[in-house]
């Protein structure tokens, strides 16, 4: 599938009411096992690739660094890839060069917030959320800045901590510029209210614990992403089976216990064989 053709496959489930999951992935590796197990696109989420270079989400990695995985992940799979810009509404040139650098190197959507801080998790005070007349203009010069108009471009709004729900629901009105908002909220009435209210395409963040996909999508959201549930599953695992290993001397009765471990076995013999 070429890079157009995943955009174009990634607008078309920006209109499906059904919905889709994008699980959070940090590199080929686990982007690649993401669409082998079915999943219809994939996100390079900020929080988890920062995570992968053992850094605070704080935009610490640069666009080249996050262009370089981008083209990897693009290489190894055919299903669209949405990035995480983080916070860089603030400057429009750093804006517009991510937009041309992660489109040229095959993402399919690139992700962006109204927030000056984007860690997952940081204090509502240290938030500081740009003007709407501001994020606007970003808006705008990203969607000037990419050279394939199928790319997607996705503004999040996060001052629901600053600011009222209706304030918040106006925002995401006003960036009806972009092909689809986001937003960060954590109750449940919230989100129900944001997506009966707010007309444009939603991707944001799942809330697993509260809502189930059906509920997420049923709600009038489009995309959920789930920034870390594989690289904390994965990790997870790594940590069992080395903590046993440096104990027990082997790993043999680790991985006896493993169910699965032979249809993995066999998925993982055959990468670099085929893209499908």
């Amino acid at each position: 599938m070429t890079d157009r053709e995943k955009r174009a496959r990634l607008r078309e489930l920006l209109n499906d009411p059904k919905g889709a999951i994008a699980p959070g992935v940090t590199d080929a590796l686990f982007a690649r096992l993401a669409q082998d197990c079915g999943y219809q696109a994939v996100h390079l989420s900020g929080n988890a690739i920062h995570k992968n270079f053992c850094l605070p989400d704080r935009n610490l990695l640069t666009t080249t660094q996050v262009g370089q995985r981008i083209g990897q992940i693009s290489e190894a799979t055919d299903i669209p890839l949405i990035v995480d810009g983080g916070s860089i509404c603030a400057e429009t040139i750093a804006l517009t060069r991510a937009v041309k650098l992660y489109e040229r190197a095959g993402a399919a959507a690139i992700r962006f917030e109204d927030a000056a801080v984007n860690e997952y998790g940081a204090a509502p005070e240290e938030l500081a959320i740009a003007p709407t007349s501001l994020v606007v203009d970003q808006i705008k010069a990203a969607v000037d800045g990419r050279r394939d108009s199928t790319f997607v471009v996705i503004a999040r709004c996060d001052s629901r901590p600053k600011e009222s729900l209706d304030q918040v629901c106006q925002r995401m009105a006003a960036y009806a510029a972009a092909d689809a908002v986001g937003v960060q909220l954590t109750d449940v009435a919230e989100f129900r209210h944001v997506g009966a209210a707010v007309g444009a395409p939603i991707v944001t963040l799942w809330p697993k614990a509260l809502m189930s996909a059906a509920e997420f999508f049923g709600a009038g959201f489009r995309i959920a992403l789930t920034p870390s549930s594989i690289p904390l599953a994965a990790t997870n695992a790594a940590r069992e089976m080395l903590i046993e290993m440096k104990q027990s001397g082997n790993d043999r009765e680790y991985f006896a216990r493993q169910k699965t471990l032979a249809a993995t076995e066999i998925w993982y013999k055959k990468l670099g064989t085929s893209r499908s």
